[in-house]
């Protein structure tokens, strides 16, 4: 992930004559949504319309790719996620995937799209005006993708620590009060509520933004998958750097330590942790803090440590010998688009898997923060920075990312679906997902 705010950009790049229309539903989350701005970005380029729905944070940075950014009112907790009782983080999910309905119908009266592409944990709305107007639907997944093979439910589950949560009560009444707000919402608008098994991405065409060679149990996924990696900003190679950008000092190798976007407990005293286990070693630590922590937090730093609120990573990663990382995928992709190996501290669990699957396959080594010691991340941050074997996997992940296709291969798999007369439809179907945040 870039540590960088949203920025302002063109609003409708879009040319005259346009090709096709895609609508795009996307889940209010930056790791969710910023895969898919560089492909909205491509198919604009391509003379295509791109009506994308979003909430008011995210507007811009979707107005950047020249799609058209529809605001939908969201009550999402967006902010630090679900943090109610099982029941209510689950309702916060379903009433978050019905959200931008209302708005997607109003917006698409008359100009319906040729295809509606849809962010994996927003699926619902965008799956029922699909089959109800009978367009093709394409799922967008920015995180391990679920198939005959693999599920990531069930392996996010192996993840849970602490006690398990309460059993729902089915009879519970804010189950059957969101039954009933779902009913009048799809009634006021004449779209058929009956259940979507047998319809929609988990039946039919998905675009995956990370490499085949990442995905567990690859060779269980067919071609209704496109796996084409991230969607790549702009060149990652050494020669590729902004005059104006960071510059590494003299005389010390680079450790790049950021944790994301996403709301951990403790999180300014895990980067202390960091810092202090790092304090006296040969590494130059840069810490981006993003918009939870500010410096001050941190208290005094070592003449080898800077921080800053906001800095594009891939000014970093470009001299970086290891990047201490949360895990999301968004940030293990682009350490290894620009072949930086990782010690990876996750907390969320579907971070859990993706650092366990990275660690697996020899890209890094997970420290799990519950259990962490500064000699045990000194320790890490040397075998990953020094390591032959480490050094291979991650020089042969780079080719697979940069091979994968990213945005050029998104589109060719947007158009495709497009231009089919009959969409096929299978038995074989993946879990449906609710992902974290």
């Amino acid at each position: 992930m870039n540590a960088l705010p949203a920025q302002d950009g063109p609003a409708h790049r879009q040319p005259p004559g346009p090709r096709g229309h895609i609508g795009v539903c996307t889940f209010p989350a930056y790791a969710h949504i910023a895969p898919a701005v560089p492909l909205m970005t491509e198919l604009v380029d391509r003379g295509h319309r791109v009506t994308c729905f979003v909430t008011e944070r995210f507007a811009d940075l979707v107005r950047g790719s020249g799609a058209e950014a529809v605001v939908y009112p969201s009550r999402f907790p967006w902010a630090n996620g679900p943090t109610g009782s099982a029941l209510e983080n689950i309702l916060a999910f379903f009433e978050e995937a019905l959200a931008p309905l209302e708005t997607a119908v109003t917006r698409f009266d008359g100009d319906r799209p040729d295809v509606i592409a849809h962010d994996l944990a927003a699926s619902e709305g965008a799956r029922l005006l699909a089959r109800a107007w009978d367009i093709p639907v394409l799922q967008l997944c920015p995180t391990i993708a679920s198939g005959p093979g693999f599920s990531m439910s069930e392996r996010q589950n192996q993840e849970v620590t602490g006690p398990p949560p309460e059993p729902i009560d089915p009879a519970d009444p804010s189950i059957g009060a969101f039954v009933e707000r779902r009913g009048r919402l799809l009634d006021a608008h004449r779209i058929d509520g009956s259940p979507l098994d047998g319809f929609g991405a988990e039946h039919g065409d998905n675009i995956v933004f990370l490499p085949k060679e990442f995905q567990p149990a690859a060779e269980t996924f067919d071609d209704r998958f496109s796996f084409i990696g991230p969607c790549l900003a702009g060149p990652s190679d050494d020669t590729a750097q902004d005059p104006g950008g960071w510059r590494p000092p003299e005389g010390r190798k680079v450790v790049l330590l950021s944790l994301g976007s996403s709301y951990t407990p403790d999180q300014a005293a895990f980067l202390r942790f960091c810092v202090e286990a790092l304090a006296g070693s040969p590494w130059h630590l840069v810490v981006t803090l993003g918009h939870r922590v500010t410096a001050d937090e941190l208290g005094p730093l070592p003449a080898h440590v800077e921080t800053h609120q906001w800095l594009r990573h891939p000014e970093v990663l470009r001299h970086a010998a290891a990047f201490i990382t949360h895990g999301g995928m968004g940030s293990v992709m682009e350490s290894l688009a620009h072949g930086v190996p990782m010690v990876l501290v996750p907390y969320h669990i579907d971070q859990r898997v993706i650092a366990r699957q990275a660690a697996g396959l020899d890209l890094g080594r997970v420290l799990m923060r519950e259990s962490a010691d500064p000699a045990a991340l000194r320790a890490a941050v040397e075998e990953v920075a020094t390591g032959p074997r480490i050094a291979a996997a991650v020089a042969a992940m780079r080719r697979h990312v940069h091979e994968a296709g990213g945005a050029s291969r998104g589109a060719d798999a947007v158009e495709r679906l497009m231009r089919r007369p009959e969409r096929p439809r299978t038995p074989h179907a993946p879990p449906k997902e609710v992902t974290h945040p």
